[in-house]
């Protein structure tokens, strides 16, 4: 039965989006591993409903680029916002395309979002941990975290965010685990980090801010944060997209 599929690169983290949606793992895993074999430089694979805006993740966790993604296929690529559900998150989430082609999302954040464990911040969003850290980035210093944590398999998905300046901006290096498809890559971008940053960064400076953090692609993403009372209500994230390939055959 052939499928089909889109490639989309928002900002690094290429992105494969099927444009069926499917709930089963097992045939979620296998097409992912399928798609990546095909196509080596994709880091995740999601699944679109045709009937509403939903985005199924091939391990069932939250992603902010394909988030961003899917929002940028159900509007065509044009400026508007509409809601939509994702896997790993409960409520609905806002996303859209703004005047400048930005497309933006809202992230899934937990009412108390920070919490700290051993030497390590971490930030709980639905679907996804994610773990600020500092010193030289590595795969296997990443994988040493998670482990030292208990986040390999207690959570749908985790990352390791290794965050430094570059000359004035914020630089991210994001390494990302999950679980049901035992995927972990170094991402070439990670809106979900990125908001964690975002977070962490208003958390240290008691204030609202609207921060560019620069990618390992060399891209730009944007976090906002809104913070009213010491308490997030909103943080977004926004940045390019582009097509790099349309509406692949699949044979499954």
């Amino acid at each position: 039965m052939p499928l089909t599929y889109s490639i989309y690169y928002p900002g690094g983290n290429t992105t494969a989006l099927v444009n069926r949606l499917i709930l089963d793992p097992e045939q979620k895993k296998r097409i992912n591993n399928k798609i990546m074999v095909l196509n080596p430089q994709v880091e995740q694979v999601g699944f679109l409903s045709q009937k509403s805006y939903r985005l199924e993740m091939a391990g069932g966790e939250f992603c902010g680029n394909a988030t961003r993604c899917a929002a940028f296929y159900y509007l065509n690529g044009g400026q508007g916002k509409i809601k939509l559900k994702v896997s790993g998150v409960a409520k609905k989430l806002v996303t859209g395309i703004d005047a400048n082609n930005n497309v933006w999302a809202q992230m899934p954040i937990l009412p108390n979002p920070i919490t700290k464990r051993l030497e390590y911040t971490i930030i709980n969003l639905e679907g996804i941990t994610q773990v600020i850290a500092s010193g030289k980035p590595s795969q296997q210093k990443a994988k040493s975290i998670l482990n030292k944590l208990g986040l390999i398999n207690s959570v749908p998905a985790a990352g390791v965010m290794f965050i430094s300046k570059n000359r004035l901006k914020i630089k991210l290096d994001p390494f990302v685990w999950v679980r049901d498809i035992k995927t972990f890559f170094y991402e070439t971008a990670c809106s979900s980090g990125t908001a964690a940053v975002g977070i962490f960064l208003t958390k240290q400076l008691n204030q609202s801010i609207n921060l560019p953090v620069l990618q390992p692609s060399k891209k730009i993403i944007n976090v906002s944060v809104k913070l009213t009372k010491n308490k997030f209500y909103q943080v977004l994230i926004s940045g390019s997209i582009k097509v790099i390939k349309k509406n692949l055959r699949l044979q499954i």
